[in-house]
């Protein structure tokens, strides 16, 4: 959460002006009815509180269209977009870049819904400044969080965050990822609950974050058990959603009761983005695609050389 003592709005403004709209710092005082010395000032709590963020970008090592275009090929899926440099390392923004390029060429509309997931990459790019704009879209999580202590899985903030960035409308669902069978009926009665998950169905486009293997899981919901043995040598996760190195999904005990997106509509959702960087979910992103589960991936040069090292490719030069 960006926190300061000015006017957080006047302090977007101000930074969107010089840094998006390129505007001079004279013109954006005479806009926002303050002085320049007052224009400089914003700009300067902008960058400090981290609303204006600077990247140097990698030089290239690697041939990023021939790798892109054989992990495209290796996965089936639509495209795959790769970012320079290790993006674990950089706090992803190098994925928000791409996503941001991803959305824009999409060109949501008003009234057009997109999904949001949780996990740690998701919520690492929902606050990143430079999305595009999509005014009247509606910002939809992809499952309950209520209740979530780790900011990663706090979906309907997710959600807030994304959707201030972008200009569109957050829609939230009031539930934990888990519920019991009582909770669980009480909510598929219930008109404002209804009235959000009703919007999975025919959604536009998915932006979703990809588990790593179970088993190696550092960072993982409170929903999901520690040491489940149903969920042994899963290969990883989308939306809560398990599945084994071939793709086949893997249940555990109470899974029926976890409010998240069904498997088939997020197969039917036309353009569904999936978010992966680390080398250690190689596996989990080729499972992933095995099982049908995203049409685009964002990725790193060091994730994707190991998804292709894994699958006994050679690399390019």
């Amino acid at each position: 959460m960006l926190e300061t003592s000015m006017d957080m709005h006047l302090l977007h403004r101000a930074a969107s002006a010089y840094y998006v709209d390129g505007q001079r710092q004279a013109e954006i005082a005479d806009r926002l009815g303050v002085s320049r010395p007052s224009v400089s000032k914003l700009l300067a709590e902008a960058r400090r509180i981290g609303m204006v963020r600077f990247e140097v970008l990698d030089v290239p090592t690697v041939d990023l269209g021939e790798l892109s275009s054989q992990l495209r090929d290796l996965l089936g899926i639509e495209s795959v977009r790769i970012a320079p440099g290790d993006q674990v390392q950089r706090e992803h923004r190098g994925l928000g870049s791409l996503l941001s390029e991803e959305l824009r060429g999409l060109a949501i509309r008003a009234g057009e819904v997109v999904l949001l997931a949780s996990g740690e990459t998701v919520h690492s790019v929902a606050s990143m400044g430079g999305m595009p704009r999509m005014p009247g879209a509606l910002i939809v999580p992809t499952g309950g969080g209520q209740q979530e202590p780790d900011p990663a899985f706090q979906t309907n903030e997710i959600v807030r965050q994304f959707a201030d960035r972008t200009g569109a409308e957050p829609r939230f669902i009031f539930a934990p990822a888990q519920t019991s069978p009582t909770l669980w009926a009480s909510l598929q009665a219930d008109p404002g609950f209804r009235s959000v998950v009703d919007l999975w169905d025919g959604a536009r486009a998915a932006v979703l974050g990809i588990g790593g293997p179970y088993n190696g899981r550092t960072t993982l919901t409170s929903v999901v058990p520690r040491h489940e043995p149903a969920l042994e040598g899963a290969a990883g996760d989308i939306c809560l959603h398990f599945f084994d190195d071939e793709g086949a999904t893997r249940t555990f005990p109470g899974s029926e009761f976890l409010v998240r997106l069904p498997l088939e509509m997020l197969r039917a959702i036309p353009t569904t983005i999936a978010l992966a960087a680390g080398r250690e979910k190689a596996p989990s992103i080729r499972a992933g695609a095995k099982a049908g589960l995203f049409t685009s991936l964002i990725t790193d040069v060091p994730t994707a050389e190991a998804v292709l090292a894994e699958a006994g490719i050679d690399l390019p030069a």
